[in-house]
Formats: C-alpha cells, sequence, structure tokens
C-alpha cells in the first residue's frame, strides 16, 4: 500500500524524547477575511538523519519526505484536557486517569530546509538581488524505508 508524505511548513517547536528528534511544523492555509490558518504536524526524524538542534530554528520554512505512522500517547486525563485551552478543570481522581490517545505523525526519511519566506519576499521586492538558493548540507540523504524498516525487525 502507498504511504508517502511530502509536508511544508514552519518549525514551532523542536525536541528530543528517548534519543528521538521530533519536529512541530505549522503548515499555513488560507482561511475567512484575508486570515491564516496554520494546521499543527509532528514530524519524528528518523534516526539514521543527522539534524543536530543547531541546523534549523524556529521560524524556518521546512520540507519534509516520509510517511505517515499512528501511535499511542499515554498521558493524564488532566494533560490532555488542559491542551484544549478551554480551562476546563477536572474533579479530584479524575485527573489522574491515564488514558491512551491516538494520533498519526510525519516519519521523515528527508528533511529539507528552505529559504526563509520573508526573504524571498525582500529578493522579490528588490530584483537586484538574487534568490537565497539552497546549500548542498541543507538536503539531507534519502532513505529506503524498506532497508530501514529491515533493519529494525
Amino acid at each position: 500500500m502507498l504511504n508517502q508524505v511530502e509536508f511544508e511548513g514552519y518549525l514551532t517547536r523542536s525536541w528530543d524524547y528517548r534519543e528521538q528528534r521530533f519536529l512541530r511544523l505549522a503548515n499555513h492555509r488560507p482561511g475567512e477575511n484575508g486570515r491564516t490558518f496554520s494546521d499543527y504536524v509532528t514530524v519524528q526524524i528518523d534516526s539514521a538523519l543527522d539534524l543536530g538542534a543547531r541546523r534549523i530554528k524556529i521560524g524556518q520554512l521546512v520540507r519534509v519526505t516520509g510517511r505517515i505512522i499512528g501511535r499511542d500517547i499515554v498521558e493524564p486525563l488532566r494533560l490532555v484536557v488542559g491542551k484544549s485551552h478551554e480551562g476546563v478543570e477536572l474533579p479530584g481522581e479524575l485527573g489522574k486517569l491515564i488514558v491512551r490517545r491516538p494520533t498519526i505523525q510525519i516519519l521523515a526519511t528527508q528533511v529539507k530546509i528552505q529559504a526563509d519566506a520573508k526573504r524571498l519576499k525582500k529578493s522579490k521586492e528588490t530584483k537586484a538581488q538574487k534568490q537565497p538558493a539552497l546549500l548542498n548540507d541543507d538536503v539531507l540523504p534519502t532513505l529506503d524505508i524498506e532497508k530501514r524498516l529491515e533493519s529494525i525487525a
């Protein structure tokens, strides 16, 4: 079955968890009355990629290629409800109840750091400057998913 995805978004957060690197990307789409809405996606970086924290900065435009994977996040119900930003407080023991919530994310086998959108806009306005090009070291190698899965199993 086909499971490929290419996703582009602005980096809003990055973190390491259990020796795995994660990114949170915001993809902007047009909304009503000229407003912009953002869709947020969690990206797990394949451990074979060398993507150090200093290589990518908050606000940079990033394109990832990979596949969709699912997993369960196990956490207290209090944290799940708290993320809704509704200010709801759970009574007593209910907040301590541990729940599994299914989620999907992208397992990235390739990461490209795109030229900064603000710089691109500025270059177009001045027209005297060239658009910034990606450097060769901004493109990380593509991994063969099948070989990677065989090595894990």
